[in-house]
């Protein structure tokens, strides 16, 4: 990183005299820390980072940002709030480079478009992309370290999982075009209905900038009316309705057409939820110069990351589909319907969502009664809320143990198979992955 300690005591106006000691990076958790990063110590709703400073000291911080005064061999600035001091240098350092920034949000999808869009920007333009999922007013300065002075395109997966999320966000970082996935039912512990949802996300867009590009999926009600929200340029993509960049779903083949060009296309993860990814990342691509078929080219060799769709062969012959680091009502539905339309034995195991709201109960149930009209050959639920996805679906059949779902799913399994695995992060899914792959 180009920065020092002392320019970091500049920016917050801190007293004292302090060091030109070169920054590596920016730090929260104690535990990930490296040599030469500076660590803020932020308050969580389950953890403080003031509890944990002599470890960052050992690990090798540089420097302390605190809201106390602390006795430590390591630097310390004193600050009011950690957080925003976290925003304040980030947005500092992020002005050092001329980078411009594609902001994607939505209630699903967002990983995956991040990551399939880097790989198509980077096919022209030195492109970096926020690291995994790291895409809160905390967790994109961390990924800044891997800006550098000939990066041209900074490529940001953003959340809104509370109404001030982008707008803090927006004080690190200002996206020149802004993506907007779909509105579903998440967070609604904090967002209280889609409509919040609709609001939170629809931030991004109205903070774009003079000569901006709104990026909008047109098959969604709730994200095409995003487009009042702008006076940019806006350019859609979708399936069901007439869009800029549309495509189609036929067997395991995308059909994409953008203008006068349509390409075929057979992707890893032949899924629904996947082309509208592929549709949005596609659009951008198509906004920096980037033609169809390159980017076609780019989708037929993408790989999901790890839990957000990737399909894994067991040894014992049958697929899993490796959906197990998140889940909501949209993503669940639209990876239901895919497994659906599959050949041959279809079967899933279904976990909790969590972040709900206090619809929480008739959620579950819901996706249950949804369940129930497909024409799988078994549904397997884990978790306290997953009761009422089997309650709402007859046949179904609940655990209250990993060991118990992976016994019930080993003597039920076969060669040629294919098994959705789909839940919420928290709710460890991943174990049952390890243990059937």
């Amino acid at each position: 990183m180009n920065l020092t300690v002392y320019e970091i005591a500049q920016v917050l106006g801190a007293n004292g005299s302090f060091s030109d000691t070169p920054v590596a990076g920016f730090a929260v958790d104690s535990r990930l820390i490296v040599d030469g990063e500076v660590f803020f110590c932020i308050r969580g709703e389950h953890s403080d980072g003031h509890k944990h400073i002599l470890q960052a000291s050992e690990r090798g911080a540089v420097l302390i940002v605190s809201e106390r005064e602390i006795n430590s061999k390591t630097a310390v600035i004193v600050v009011e709030s950690t957080k925003k001091a976290l925003i304040k240098i980030a947005n500092y350092y992020f002005n050092k480079f001329s980078a411009e920034v594609v902001g994607i949000t939505g209630s699903a999808g967002k990983t995956t478009t991040k990551e399939l869009t880097t790989q198509i920007l980077s096919t022209k333009y030195v492109t970096v992309g926020n690291e995994g999922n790291k895409n809160t007013p905390i967790g994109i300065p961390i990924s800044l370290k891997h800006l550098t002075s000939d990066t041209e395109l900074f490529v940001a997966e953003v959340s809104g999982s509370y109404f001030d999320e982008l707008p803090q966000l927006m004080k690190i970082i200002t996206p020149r075009v802004a993506v907007v996935t779909n509105v579903g039912q998440t967070h609604l512990e904090r967002l209280k209905d889609m409509d919040g949802v609709a609001k939170a996300k629809g931030y991004l867009i109205s903070s774009l900038p003079v000569g901006g590009v709104a990026i909008l999926n047109n098959d969604d009600p709730r994200v095409s009316q995003m487009r009042e929200l702008t006076r940019c340029k806006v350019v859609t993509f979708g399936i069901n309705r007439k869009a800029d960049v549309s495509g189609d779903l036929i067997e395991d083949k995308f059909i994409i057409t953008a203008g006068t060009k349509t390409y075929t296309v057979t992707p890893k993860t032949p899924t629904i939820h996947f082309l509208y990814d592929t549709l949005s990342a596609i659009a951008v691509g198509l906004e920096y110069g980037v033609s169809l078929k390159q980017s076609i080219e780019v989708v037929a060799e993408f790989s999901p990351v790890e839990g957000r769709g990737r399909v894994l062969k067991s040894k014992q012959g049958f697929s899993i589909i490796d959906e197990s680091y998140n889940a909501n009502p949209v993503s669940m539905r639209e990876n239901l319907k895919a497994l659906d339309r599959r050949d041959g034995r279809k079967f899933a195991v279904l976990s909790d969502m969590l972040q709900m709201g206090e619809n929480t109960e008739q959620i579950h149930t819901s996706l249950g009664e949804f369940v129930s009209r497909l024409s799988l050959d078994g549904v397997f639920c884990y978790g306290e809320l997953s009761k009422y996805i089997a309650h709402a679906c007859p046949g179904a059949t609940h655990y209250n143990s990993i060991q118990s779902l992976v016994d019930a799913l080993k003597s039920k399994l076969r060669d040629g198979d294919c098994l959705l695995v789909k839940g919420s992060n928290s709710m460890r899914l991943d174990r049952v992955i390890d243990v059937l792959k």
